[in-house]
């Protein structure tokens, strides 16, 4: 027979031991596709994309995508999904729009 046993009435080491069993079983149940990712807006890779462009006077072209990369990571957004063609489809509009000046003179008028 089964008996019913009242939390009081167990000693504190038990207690102790229970929440962390419980707490294991919740972290390997948990699913881990609820952690969201933060993308970047376009905002935000504009914004990006002016600051690189302004600190990557005298770098060579081929190397502006890897800056740009590092700066979006390094405020924590996450870059799978951000390809070297839309950086410089970005940097391209800020040069003919005049936001920012064409440092690595690639934009042909």
């Amino acid at each position: 027979m089964t008996e019913n046993i009242r939390f009081e009435d167990l000693p504190d080491d038990v207690l102790e031991d229970l929440g962390i069993i419980a707490r294991e079983i919740e972290e390997e149940t948990t699913s881990k596709v609820k952690r969201k990712v933060k993308l970047p807006s376009s905002r935000d890779l504009a914004e990006i994309v002016a600051e690189a462009a302004l600190q990557a006077r005298g770098v060579d072209p081929s190397e502006f995508p890897e800056i740009v990369l590092k700066l979006l990571e390094e405020r924590g957004f996450y870059t799978k999904y951000v390809s070297e063609k839309r950086i410089w489809r970005v940097y391209e509009s800020l040069v003919r729009r005049k936001v920012i000046p064409d440092t690595l003179g690639v934009v042909m008028w």
